[in-house]
């Protein structure tokens, strides 16, 4: 849209200006369909919207979704505006007769669309007002029509504010990423609708466990969940058939108004009907309807309603609902024995050793959209599987996509199981759509409330887009999805001669038991993410299985390499994985056979790696989109998305990378460009190079694994004596038994020297323990001290042949015969590119891990550490080890001794004279820079600025050294730092 009016805009008003009186007399039958085709429509039109979809584009990334264009006429919005194919405004549209300015109904209507979806306005409009409300916080009961309105614009009022109204409400802006944050109402506590949900049904899952353990005391805990969770779920399906049109209005609230109550009746009618298993009746004590009290339920129902409930049921879809439950699927209701038994929810045994992570709604989407994009067209009927199925949103938007792609197949044939509802646009019926999700979509998961959850929210999904003249009559008409949708552990088959106990913990699965087919054509999901030492923890049967049974887990894995492994082995030729999963797999070590199977039978087709985004709010963890598929040898494409919405744009920008861009070794580290100046630097690096690894040792520190015993902070050292205060008391030992000691890695920097600011005591010559005699003649005080502290040592983690040693033993000897060694580089492993400092004085260090230092040990090449120091301060050398290492809060990278060894040096043959040339004054330049940076802590103040001059200078030149050898400009390298 432009932001002056057309004349088409001026003709509309004029129009309606004209025929006003028609328009808004209560008696004329002026409706509200012939308003939106009239003036609503023409209206967003104008504001830049492709309502009729002109462009031709696919139904799922279409602008504008109409209320019409569906099947339904009950209950939902009547325009959805769209970016990149996800709603981010509602428009309720009305008839000109309707005042909307005072119409509290319309009001309460329009802002309930709007909070349910988590949309930050919505608009609310007969053409003859248009009115937009904040739905950052949901409307309240006793709220007037002007609470939460941010503009009111009569239609008059159109061609003058223009500019105004397409500021709010035009494609443009609206299709700017930052224009949700403009609004929202000052000093309003803002409450996600989700996070709401998630609120109301916790306070309803206690109330009801409460009712029923108080009737039922004895009852067992699972089966106390299973009656909550059951119950709620009956409460909102029938909710939601109500507002879509499919049940009568107010069903679920007539069944309470009388003097008796009627729900159990009406929950044998809607288990006739719908044959979902949901309503189905069984024994008295297994029946949640009738464990709990009337008037608790009365009350949870009426809260169901407006002006209670500030949801709109017509739009809090399947989606929605995934969100919710997945939220509450980490807690259950526990029984407190103590006295009388009371109800908590607390977190599930399962969930308390790990993060619980809800995957954005995009990326679902996004990466369900690109792997059905790669399934052959002719595979009419693929199979699919979420192999750690939770709420089931992964399956919801693979049902999506695929039930679109089935119904435009149907159309092309002329099918009679599709009907129109746009220009290009294709539904299935209700009988074929439910047999297509019956016979191909299928799940698995070890907790049963996410299976049942699961099955809800695929049926929910089912009804949507229906109403009663829609649904075939008579009754069963829903599927039973218990054999699609599994209860137990994907990854464990059996588990012989384990207890009834352990059975019913870790839930092993025989998938020969189940209607599950063989091989899938699509495999998608983010399966749980929990660290080796987690799983032992947790279930130590079940982690000897998986090393037992599953290839790619190496060394320190994570419970997701089983995952994939185990979605690997069902793809069927030409099948397709799409999975979230966390990014270490393409660097670490732990993940060399996943990058080795990677480059074999399946291939990646695009992989999307989010590097130190956290698309997770408020965890830290760093996950890629990966979609893979079987027989693919084409390359893919790789990207490095700054956010959610970058990655779910349909034409999403990456760098195709071949064969020969991948390391030689299958089971190298991938580190991989994501445009074509990163492509550039990334090349120019590995052109003539070698590996560090030839030129310098890395090696990690010392543990003591009892440093607040070893190390001695503050010593005072004379006559070759050491004394320091340990709890309060003054000890004194030999200066032999010590070295000087890095303490505080703050203190490590780049072009300074690396001084100690501690001592520790270190008992060993070489990896040789000092014998117990030779302590007690030849460091009798040291003896003193160490055995005064002997108790507080025990219990260290170190292994047993350590332990046999003698008390005073390091947890590890590791690094003992090294570590006191100089010259070297000591660098801080998590860190941002200027903590390599050079040890001339053999200063001890700590272990490394992603928190320690590692220290760089020269080979005998000739190559000097100076140059060594040099090329690590380099930015593009920074660039290559924040891509090879792994990112932590803050903007840090560590890179450990399985990374940087991995940093591409240039070759150089000293013997040539340009070779030496170019080593030799990056030496002297470096060599300089140290000497300017000791020198600057103690020049007057009137020389510091003549020497940081000295310093830009001499750093610029060193770069240009470097420059030049890679052939690289400064446009290629300046921006690499601040990535």
């Amino acid at each position: 849209m432009t932001e002056l009016p057309s004349e088409a805009l001026r003709s509309l008003v004029d129009r309606f200006t004209v025929g006003e009186p028609q328009y808004v007399a209560p008696r004329q039958r002026y409706l509200e369909s012939d308003a939106r085709s009239e003036f609503i429509d023409p209206l967003l039109r104008e504001l830049g919207w492709d309502v009729e979809n002109r462009a031709g584009l696919a139904p799922s990334v279409k602008d504008v979704v109409r209320e019409q264009s569906r099947q339904s006429a009950a209950g939902k919005p009547d325009y959805t505006l769209r970016r990149n194919g996800t709603g981010v405004l509602y428009v309720e549209a009305k008839k000109p007769s309707v005042d909307i300015t005072t119409d509290m109904a319309s009001v309460f209507q329009a802002r309930a669309y709007g909070y349910t979806a988590g949309h930050p306005i919505v608009v609310l409009t007969n053409f003859r007002d248009l009115c937009v409300y904040d739905t950052t916080v949901p409307a309240g009961k006793t709220d007037g029509p002007t609470v939460c309105r941010l503009h009111h614009w009569r239609y008059s009022d159109f061609v003058g504010d223009w500019a105004a109204i397409g500021s709010v409400l035009g494609r443009d802006a609206v299709l700017d990423p930052k224009w949700s944050t403009r609004f929202g109402v000052a000093g309003v506590q803002r409450v996600p609708a989700d996070e709401a949900f998630v609120d109301q049904l916790n306070r309803w899952r206690v109330a009801l466990g409460d009712d029923i353990v108080g009737r039922r005391p004895d009852i067992a805990v699972p089966l106390l969940n299973d009656l909550v969770q059951r119950l709620l779920n009956r409460l909102i399906f029938v909710r939601m058939c109500e507002d879509r049109g499919i049940e009568g209005a107010e069903v679920l609230r007539k069944a309470f108004s009388g003097p008796r109550t009627d729900i159990v009746q009406l929950f044998s009618r809607l288990d006739k009907r719908y044959n979902t298993g949901l309503f189905e009746s069984s024994s008295p004590d297994r029946d949640p309807a009738l464990q709990v009290d009337s008037g608790l339920l009365r009350g949870i129902v009426e809260n169901l309603y407006a002006p209670y409930s500030p949801f709109s049921f017509a739009v809090l879809d399947a989606n929605f609902l995934g969100l919710v439950y997945e939220a509450s699927l980490a807690e259950h209701l526990t029984i407190g024995r103590t006295g009388a038994p009371r109800v908590a929810l607390n977190k599930k045994l399962e969930y308390a050793r790990r993060e619980v992570v809800t995957t954005p709604e995009d990326v679902v989407a996004t990466v369900v959209r690109d792997a059905v994009a790669e399934l052959a067209p002719e595979n009419t009927e693929p199979k699919v599987l979420d192999f750690a199925t939770g709420s089931g949103r992964f399956l919801l938007h693979a049902f999506d996509v695929l039930a679109d792609r089935h119904a435009r197949r149907l159309a092309e044939a002329r099918s009679t199981q599709v009907y129109k509802t746009g220009d290009d646009e294709w539904r299935l019926r209700f009988t074929e759509k439910r047999r297509f999700l019956a016979e191909n979509f299928f799940g698995i998961d070890v907790d049963y409330n996410a299976v049942e959850v699961a099955r809800f929210g695929l049926l929910v999904r089912l009804l949507e887009d229906e109403s009663s003249a829609s649904l075939p009559p008579g009754d069963r008409i829903l599927p039973d999805l218990t054999a699609n949708i599994v209860h137990g552990n994907t990854l464990v088959r059996e588990l012989p001669g384990a207890s009834e106990e352990q059975l019913a913990h870790t839930r092993p699965l025989n998938l020969e038991d189940h209607r599950l087919p063989a091989g899938f054509d699509l495999v998608v999901g983010n399966p749980p993410y929990m660290k080796t030492e987690e799983m032992r923890a947790f279930d130590l049967p079940e982690f000897d299985y998986l090393r037992r049974n599953y290839r790619l887990l190496h060394k320190q894995f994570d419970k997701y390499f089983a995952f994939v492994e185990f979605g690997l082995d069902r793809l069927r030729p030409g099948g397709c994985l799409g999975v979230v999963i966390p990014n270490k797999w393409m660097t670490l070590v732990t993940g060399e056979k996943l990058r080795e199977r990677l480059r074999d039978d399946v291939r990646p087709v695009r992989l999307a790696n989010f590097r130190n985004t956290q698309i997770f709010p408020g965890k830290s963890i760093y996950v890629c989109a990966l979609v893979a598929r079987r027989g693919h040898r084409d390359g893919f494409t790789y990207s490095e998305p700054g956010s959610v919405g970058e990655y779910a744009r349909p034409d999403p920008e990456g760098v195709l990378v071949t064969d020969g861009m991948l390391p030689a070794d299958p089971c190298a580290a991938w580190v991989l460009a994501a445009d074509d100046r990163e492509a550039r630097v990334l090349a120019a690096l590995r052109r003539r190079s070698i590996p560090l690894a030839e030129l310098a040792d890395a090696r990690n520190g010392v543990q003591t694994s009892r440093n607040r015993v070893y190390v001695l902070d503050r010593p005072v050292v004379e006559n070759d004596l050491v004394s320091f205060v340990k709890n309060g008391r003054t000890w004194t030992v030999e200066l032999g038994i010590t070295r000087p000691y890095l303490e505080d890695s703050r203190t490590v920097r780049s072009y300074h020297a690396v001084l100690p600011d501690a001592r520790i005591i270190f008992p060993y010559r070489g990896l040789d323990l000092i014998p117990v005699a030779e302590m007690r003649s030849a460091y009798p005080l040291a003896w003193k001290y160490l055995s005064a502290q002997s108790e507080s040592m025990r219990g260290r983690n170190m292994d047993e042949s350590t332990r046999q040693q003698t008390f005073y033993a390091y947890g590890r000897k590791q690094a003992t015969d090294y570590c006191a060694r100089s010259p070297k580089i000591i660098y801080s492993v998590n860190q941002k590119g200027d903590k390599y400092g050079l040890d001339e004085t053999g200063v001890v260090y700590s272990s490394g891990g992603t928190a320690g230092e590692v220290a760089l040990y020269p080979r005998d090449t000739g190559i000097s550490l100076d140059f060594l120091l040099a090329l690590l301060d380099q930015a593009p050398v920074e660039f290559f080890l924040r891509k090879r290492g792994s990112p932590f809060r803050g903007g840090y990278f560590a890179r450990g001794t399985d990374v940087i060894p991995d940093v591409p040096v240039p070759a150089l043959d000293l013997t040539d004279q340009e070779d030496r040339a170019f080593h030799d004054s990056v030496t002297a330049k470096m060599a300089d820079l140290r000497k300017l940076h000791r020198d600057l802590a103690d020049v007057a103040d009137r020389e510091r600025t003549a020497t940081l001059g000295k310093i830009a200078a001499g750093k610029r030149e060193m770069d240009q050294l470097f420059w030049k050898r890679w052939g690289l400009t400064e446009a290629d390298v300046r921006p690499l730092g601040d990535r």
